[in-house]
C-alpha cells in the first residue's frame, strides 16, 4: 500500500527533477551562447571541428533534457491518477535516468569550459 506521505515525497522529488532540468536547460542555452561567441572569426580548423562537436552535443543534450522533462511529467499525470497503484519500479527507472543525463551534463559542461579555457 502507498502512503499519502509516500505518494507526496515521490510527487515532491519529480518537482525538484524538473526545476533541477529547467536549469540544466538554461545553463545548455548559456554554454551555446559562449560556443557562438568563441567561434566568431575563428577560421583554424581543428578548433572548428571542436566547435562543431560541442554545437551538437549541446543539440542532443537539450533534447535529452527536453524528453526526460517529458517523461517526469507523464509519470506524475500517471501518480496523480492512480496515487494507489505501486509507483516506485517506474519512478525508480526515471530517476536512474535522471541521475546518468545529470551526470553528462555537468561533464559536458566541464570540458567544454577547459575547451574554452584553452581555446
Amino acid at each position: 500500500m502507498v502512503t499519502a506521505a509516500d505518494h507526496q515525497a515521490l510527487l515532491a522529488e519529480c518537482g525538484q527533477w524538473l526545476e533541477n532540468l529547467r536549469q540544466h536547460r538554461e545553463e545548455l542555452v548559456h554554454l551555446r551562447n559562449d560556443l557562438y561567441t568563441a567561434a566568431a572569426g575563428k577560421t583554424d580548423h581543428e578548433f572548428l571541428k571542436e566547435v562543431e562537436h560541442y554545437h551538437n552535443q549541446f543539440h542532443i543534450q537539450l533534447i535529452n533534457v527536453h524528453d526526460l522533462k517529458h517523461t517526469i511529467k507523464h509519470h506524475i499525470s500517471e501518480a496523480e491518477h492512480h496515487p494507489n497503484f505501486g509507483h516506485r519500479i517506474p519512478h525508480h527507472n526515471i530517476e536512474l535516468q535522471y541521475k546518468q543525463l545529470i551526470e553528462d551534463l555537468d561533464k559536458l559542461s566541464s570540458d567544454f569550459k577547459n575547451f574554452l579555457s584553452h581555446g
